[in-house]
């Protein structure tokens, strides 16, 4: 399988296990930013940019869109042609004339064995030479693609291309080969020093070891915004990164010197025979735990984004449906559960006003989906010393329920202040009257009153107005 676009071509090397592209001048940083992105890298031996020949590398090619094929179809369009067309194939052999040995015409037709074939690579993952090369099963796939099998032996290189030719030629089987890479492992075992120590007593804390771990995302419908969102694009629907929407997948020591972005190429290239996710990919969380501290990245379209809120405790949100009271209201609209959560609450979980009760002592709020019944907000409380302030005071502008407000001056006051050259208000004085006059002291009709006016100094001047 393969095609060529635009600047270059892809090629399935399923000899090495390998989507391989390869450009025909070198692509800019741009292009080679979106490549890492989708878990390809360059490697100079082959001068092609690659990654691990599995599904998992078609759905990122499909992502990649200067790599697009001429044919105008997507990369996972032309697997399942070639898939397609393998099991068409496939199907058509048996009809083929073959000849047939006596006695065997009748003879049940045995199930086709999945061809393997077997490569030594190096172990990138080793600094040992005794452990530097990898003999490794391939499996060959009816799209012709390959997937890893096991691995059957690791040593030196001259050692693994020995079995190899052994495999070969048919000298050794598969099982012989892990027995002798399991022998091998024993007597290297033995070999170490320090096997006859005893082992650390109880009292004695083994040390805080460092490890990585990989999260990915949850399936579901509910999951669908969050699966190989870049962190911006989350952030800017308004979702979060949160632990809750993650499995743990993974976890394993982290060796010394070892980077997030060795794990990224690990497993996108490499993976680990008893890694079951997918190639990490945009959403996936590795977690560090270094030198007793966890911090937690986020795959993003570009390296990684640190996201200390996966680590956080995620405060379980406020429902009305674990709240809710036991008692059941009913309005002209139906029946529903009342929730001990206020208003305010009931807004912040997104629930809106529905309606209120007849009696006006509950609001309905729902969700779209659901509804429930909450108190109202509660009248504001009668001060209980209005009826005894009202009666005393002497005016009303404040019942605060202590009696100290500043008594209205009286007629008489207001008019032995103008006398005294002090300026006073006409509404005020009119005020006292009428006061005066509840009270039963009622003024004649026509009677001056004074009001003050500024005076020039050493003399007072006094004006006389009659109020009907």
């Amino acid at each position: 399988m393969g095609w060529e676009f635009d600047g270059g071509r892809v090629e399935a090397n399923t000899a090495d296990n390998r989507l391989q592209i390869f450009f025909d001048e070198k692509p800019d940083k741009e292009i080679r930013e979106e490549l890492k992105g989708n878990g390809f890298r360059y490697s100079p031996s082959t001068e092609a940019w690659q990654r691990q020949l599995n599904d998992n590398a078609i759905y990122a090619a499909d992502c990649i869109k200067c790599i697009q094929p001429l044919t105008g179809e997507r990369p996972t369009e032309l697997q399942k042609r070639a898939s397609q067309e393998a099991a068409a194939e496939k199907a058509a052999a048996p009809e083929q004339p073959q000849d047939t040995e006596p006695g065997t015409a009748d003879a049940p037709e045995k199930p086709t064995t999945p061809e393997t074939f077997y490569k030594v690579r190096q172990n990138s993952y080793s600094d040992s030479p005794e452990n530097s090369y990898i003999l490794q099963e391939y499996v060959a796939q009816d799209n012709g693609m390959a997937k890893l099998g096991d691995i059957l032996y690791t040593g030196t290189p001259e050692k693994c291309r020995e079995l190899l030719g052994k495999l070969e030629t048919g000298e050794l089987t598969q099982g012989d080969v892990k027995d002798l890479y399991a022998k091998a492992q024993e007597a290297q075992t033995a070999a170490e020093p320090g096997q006859d120590v005893p082992e650390q007593t109880a009292d004695k804390k083994e040390p805080d070891k460092d490890t990585f771990s990989i999260y990915q995302l949850k399936d579901g419908d509910g999951m669908r915004d969050y699966h190989f969102e870049p962190y911006d694009r989350l952030q800017a629907a308004g979702l979060s990164v949160e632990a809750a929407n993650y499995n743990l997948i993974y976890a394993a020591e982290l060796t010394p010197g070892t980077s997030l972005e060795d794990i990224h190429t690990r497993f996108n290239i490499d993976h680990p025979k008893d890694f079951k996710g997918h190639s990490l990919s945009v959403s996936d969380i590795v977690v560090l735990h270094q030198n007793g501290e966890d911090t937690a990245h986020y795959v993003d379209s570009f390296g990684y984004k640190e996201v200390p809120e996966f680590l956080q405790e995620q405060t379980p949100q406020l429902t009305p449906d674990t709240r809710m009271t036991g008692e059941q209201i009913r309005t002209p609209r139906g029946s529903f559960s009342v929730t001990d959560m206020t208003a305010e609450q009931m807004k912040e979980a997104e629930y809106g006003l529905h309606h209120t009760s007849e009696d006006r002592k509950y609001l309905i709020m729902g969700n779209g989906t659901q509804a429930f019944a909450v108190a109202a907000e509660p009248p504001e409380k009668a001060n209980p010393l209005k009826h005894v302030e009202d009666a005393i005071e002497q005016n009303d502008n404040n019942f605060d329920g202590i009696i100290n407000n500043t008594p209205t001056p009286t007629a008489d006051e207001l008019e032995e202040k103008a006398r005294n050259g002090e300026q006073i208000s006409l509404a005020e004085y009119a005020a006292a009257l009428k006061a005066d006059k509840e009270q039963g002291k009622e003024k004649k009709p026509g009677i001056k009153c004074f009001c003050g006016f500024p005076a020039r100094p050493g003399r007072a001047v006094l004006r006389s107005a009659t109020l009907f």
